[in-house]
């Protein structure tokens, strides 16, 4: 899926790597403690361990290790071989002590933080809006999908827009497809760091069930250990597209702190700052549909949310979401009129016409190998569809083409299309309507 993006120098490189402690941005002391708990779970490590495990420049690493040394924290084992990188560190009696006392008050482990500020000016830079999303790109990613072309013209004018959209229509046309299409159509990667740090609290963000890593950094070599590098707090990753269900909560939407490990996890819109966050089935989520458009009447007209910690202090942060509704109840039964303004767009994908429905069923046929037969076709219509007054479907083809490649398969025969084949698998898909004879 091509789309065209802005140029953007700001985005196009990782920050510089801190060659200081101060230069981290975040206080000394977390940092300390960050180190503690590292050595404490892993018992020893060298100076190069604890860089790859933090994320920090080994100078980084050589000043905190100084400082724990100096304060009885931490004691040199030895060395594993040459360079200052091989230094063996573990913790004292004295450092095991305040270790525990660290992890009590938050047990966090991982690399280190970025302070919120960084995050804010990042998000900023590499926003959803320096993005272009172009007619062709639109055609080319929805090819795969029979719509007309009135459709794809709305598809297409509300992923240009960047602005919430919903997708609605009868079930089985390809509400799902077109939602993560426009997710994915804003292309680009984005830069986020694995934690921010706030107002001393720990929120993680990076989610490897949700970000994509962009696999083109190049490993470090011992030469890079002793200069500037990409500050390695930062992840590259592909434009995210977020995706919650049925499953989602208000709780899915707000910081959520762990009491065990005090820890906060970011929530799905935070996650999707600078791509496309996805609400599927939208109005059968276990909180009413009103209630989370409520959440986010701010959010989607300023660009700026707001989260609460669990101590009360609020904090704003980028809204730089493209959110995407996707749902086959009728839009005026989610909320009323007032509300729906809130979503700038609301796209119909419709049941296909029955020309449509026939191309779709010849590229399912030619998916499946299956040599196509207008004359079945017919039957089908006219025994299936017409007779009982069933609505078309975009969905049905494909999932009548599987069944009669199944149930070949079942037989140990050739797939065919006939309309004794297609009347036996449609008699084990479709419901009997209430006044069919039996």
């Amino acid at each position: 899926m091509a789309a065209m993006m802005t140029a953007d120098p700001t985005t196009a490189g990782s920050p510089a790597e801190p060659m200081s402690v101060a230069d981290l941005g975040i206080d000394r002391g977390l940092v300390r403690d960050l180190m503690l708990k590292t050595l404490f779970y892993r018992g020893r490590m060298n100076r190069s361990e604890l860089s790859d495990e933090l994320k920090l420049s080994l100078v980084v690493i050589e000043e905190l290790c100084q400082s724990l040394t100096q304060d009885g924290l931490a004691a040199v084992l030895g060395s594993e071989g040459g360079g200052a990188g091989a230094y063996i560190y573990t913790l004292t009696q004295k450092g095991l002590e305040r270790a525990e006392t660290s992890l009590a008050r938050s047990g966090y482990v991982g690399p280190a933080p970025v302070p919120l500020r960084e995050y804010i000016d990042r998000a900023n830079r590499q926003s959803i809006t320096g993005t272009t999303v172009t007619r062709e790109a639109v055609e080319e990613a929805l090819a795969p999908l029979v719509l007309s072309e009135q459709t794809v013209g709305r598809v297409g004018r509300a992923a240009s827009s960047r602005r919430s959209t919903l997708i609605y229509g009868p079930s089985g046309n390809g509400k799902t497809t077109v939602v993560r299409t426009i997710g994915g159509i804003l292309g680009g990667t984005v830069l986020i760091p694995y934690a921010i740090e706030v107002m001393g609290q720990i929120v993680h963000l990076f989610d490897r069930s949700k970000h994509v890593l962009v696999d083109d950094e190049r490993a470090p070599g011992a030469d890079d250990l002793m200069r500037a590098r990409p500050d390695r707090r930062w992840v590259r990753i592909h434009r995210p597209v977020v995706w919650a269900g049925g499953e989602l909560t208000r709780h899915s939407l707000e910081l959520v702190y762990d009491d065990e490990t005090k820890v906060y996890e970011a929530p799905l819109q935070l996650k999707a700052n600078g791509g496309a966050l996805i609400i599927d089935d939208f109005g059968r989520q276990q909180m009413p549909a009103v209630q989370l458009l409520n959440r986010w009447i701010v959010a989607l007209e300023g660009g700026i949310d707001h989260l609460t910690l669990h101590t009360g202090q609020t904090i704003e942060v980028p809204f730089d979401v493209l959110v995407l509704f996707s749902t086959n109840l009728p839009p005026e039964d989610l909320a009323d009129e007032a509300f729906l303004r809130r979503i700038r767009y609301k796209v119909e994908i419709p049941n296909p016409t029955r020309e449509e429905f026939a191309q779709i069923f010849r590229r399912a046929c030619d998916g499946a190998g299956l040599p196509f037969d207008r004359d079945t076709l017919q039957h089908l219509m006219e025994k299936w569809y017409i007779a009982h007054g069933r609505e078309l479907r975009g969905c049905h083809p494909r999932d009548i083409i599987e069944a009669l490649t199944d149930a070949a398969r079942y037989e140990q025969r050739a797939p065919g299309l006939t309309p004794a084949l297609v009347d036996e698998v449609c008699a084990t898909y479709f419901l009997r309507p209430m006044n069919a004879p039996t």
